[in-house]
């Protein structure tokens, strides 16, 4: 029998790598707000074709990322292919392309390394998946950071392994710069590497500055074009979308920040999987291991992994290598850990590990040299172990997940909004939005309303270990208004009817006008022996535009 050429073979991995992790982003959340906001940028440029002068909304301070980029990236896609799935299969050619890119980098820069390693390793790592693969504006981070830091590593001759020009390295950051400032507000990280890379041209003479500035302002008009018709129309529009709210000068403790921001990155190349069960299970990861536990073998291994990995990368930062930029690596890693610590104490975000997944490939590239300390055959079947059981258990949570709150919770609503043009049937805008008319906002009244039209018809609570959940159905009374975004109380009360304990939790559901659904609100409240009795209410909910008669409306109880 003739062998199949490895090139075929390569390619045939690759194509089912894309698969796995195409299906991965369509199983996770799109009906949650953030996710419905960002596909509702693409939705309703899709629509109207008007230009987007915003894009993502930063909830803190209700405010809006200037420029075009985001509902282009989502927008576009539904033109070419007018189907909920087409910016879901551009996302993923646009996350995997950069992720094989920088594959094939890091192959080039550690040849002793297994490609096959370093390959499968980052396109099936949880925070390349979770973060890369559905629609929200972090998922858009990656292609762009990947870019930066590729050309960052080339443009610092101490880190030049010699695959690109220098000023062609300075054109791919200024692109990159572009597109990160349209999409996260993390974009500011990258200014101070990108000032490194102009001071090794300063050193380079006044002639290599001088392309350098040029190549670095021609990247960066090609994507920061499509942000300055906001600009150019700010008196009308703000044109900063009132971002420049979210700076805030305040203390945080240095040693805590420090180590949880090194941590972080560190698990960035890593197999955390812990905060990943959790918001798969809306609730606590105990609740999604009980009912589920066939997994809890698979889950606990990648678990463990994933604390001891990033503590072996911490420990190698202190070991010394043959290899001439390991210590150039090494300080990089660090001044990162530094930089994105000193960071927060300028803005009011919370500490939270997205806020600056902008930086993951320094994490991957010091992760990468790590493996170097330990590579050997017997590391290399432990790290197939590793990888197999990864795939297993992320597997096993997409599928899990295809009953949450994904796409095909109401794919139906999604064609229809599409196929009509009418963004409402999926969502409407948040009330601050920019540039975009009253009656396509979210309406507190609309909203208000829904304690009355929307009720609990049904409500069983089950103990799952001792924690509350709930298996609720809710109607919807009304005959104009359908409603999605839900939020209800869980309240406890004792025998004397006295509360006890009471939660607020948000339940992803769409319901059209006279519509009932079954769903489940997991609390993870701890029943103690006090308790006699629980409830769940509506407290509020989003009214959007309801589907034709003739449509289906998709599951019910």
């Amino acid at each position: 029998m003739r062998r199949r050429s490895p090139r075929l073979v390569f390619a045939l991995l690759l194509f089912a790598g894309f698969v796995f992790r195409l299906g991965f982003g369509l199983s996770k959340e799109l009906f949650s707000d953030d996710e419905t906001q960002i596909y509702l940028l693409g939705l309703r440029f899709h629509a109207t074709h008007q230009w987007p002068y915003f894009g993502p909304d930063v909830v803190w301070t209700q405010s809006e990322i200037p420029g075009a980029l985001q509902a282009l990236l989502v927008g576009l896609p539904l033109d070419v292919v007018p189907i909920p799935e087409a910016p879901y299969v551009f996302l993923n050619v646009l996350s995997m392309g950069a992720l094989c890119l920088f594959a094939a980098y890091l192959s080039a820069r550690l040849p002793t390394v297994p490609r096959w390693l370093i390959w499968a390793w980052l396109l099936t790592i949880p925070w390349t998946l979770e973060y890369s693969t559905h629609i929200l504006n972090t998922s858009y981070v990656l292609p762009a950071s990947i870019v930066f830091f590729i050309a960052f590593f080339e443009a610092w001759p101490v880190l030049s392994i010699g695959r690109v020009p220098a000023n062609v390295a300075h054109l791919m950051m200024g692109a990159a710069l572009g597109w990160m400032f349209q999409i996260h507000m993390s974009w500011p990280l990258l200014l101070p590497f990108a000032g490194v890379a102009f001071l090794y041209r300063m050193r380079d003479g006044a002639r290599a500055f001088a392309g350098a500035t040029a190549a670095f302002a021609l990247g960066l008009l090609l994507t920061i074009s499509l942000a300055l018709p906001t600009f150019i129309a700010s008196a009308e529009l703000s044109g900063a979308g009132d971002t420049g709210q979210n700076l805030l000068l305040h203390w945080r403790n240095p040693l805590t920040t420090g180590l949880n921001t090194m941590a972080r990155i560190f698990s960035f190349a890593s197999f955390e999987v812990g905060r990943f069960i959790a918001s798969a299970a809306d609730g606590s990861p105990i609740v999604f291991l009980a009912e589920r536990w066939w997994l809890v073998p698979v889950a606990g291994f990648v678990w463990i992994v994933g604390i001891i990995h990033p503590l072996f990368m911490a420990v190698t930062a202190f070991r010394r290598s043959a290899q001439r930029e390991w210590p150039a690596v090494r300080w990089m890693t660090i001044a990162t850990v530094v930089l994105v610590s000193a960071s927060f104490f300028l803005v009011m975000q919370p500490a939270q590990a997205r806020s600056f997944y902008v930086v993951a490939p320094v994490g991957f590239l010091f992760a990468a040299y790590c493996w170097t300390f330990i590579d050997s055959p017997r590391w290399r079947r432990v790290a197939v172990v590793v990888l197999v059981a990864n795939v297993m258990f992320q597997s096993a949570l997409a599928i899990q997940r295809l009953s949450g709150p994904s796409l095909y919770m109401k794919r139906a609503v999604v064609a229809e909004a599409i196929r009509v043009r009418q963004p409402g049937l999926l969502a409407y805008r948040r009330p601050w939005a920019r540039n975009v008319p009253a009656e396509d906002r979210m309406s507190a009244d609309a909203s208000a309303k829904a304690v009355v039209d929307l009720k609990v018809t049904d409500a069983r609570l089950q103990l799952v270990r001792g924690l509350a959940t709930w298996s609720i159905v809710v109607h919807n009374q009304s005959a104009t208004t359908a409603y999605r975004s839900m939020v209800c109380l869980t309240r406890y009360y004792d025998a004397s009817d006295k509360l006890v304990d009471e939660r607020i939790n948000e339940v992803w559901l769409v319901l059209e006008p006279g519509e009932s659904v079954r769903d489940r609100v997991i609390d993870a409240v701890r029943w103690t022996p006090d308790m006699a009795r629980g409830e769940v209410v509506i407290r509020s909910a989003d009214a959007i535009a309801p589907m034709p008669p003739s449509q289906p409306t998709g599951r019910q109880p």
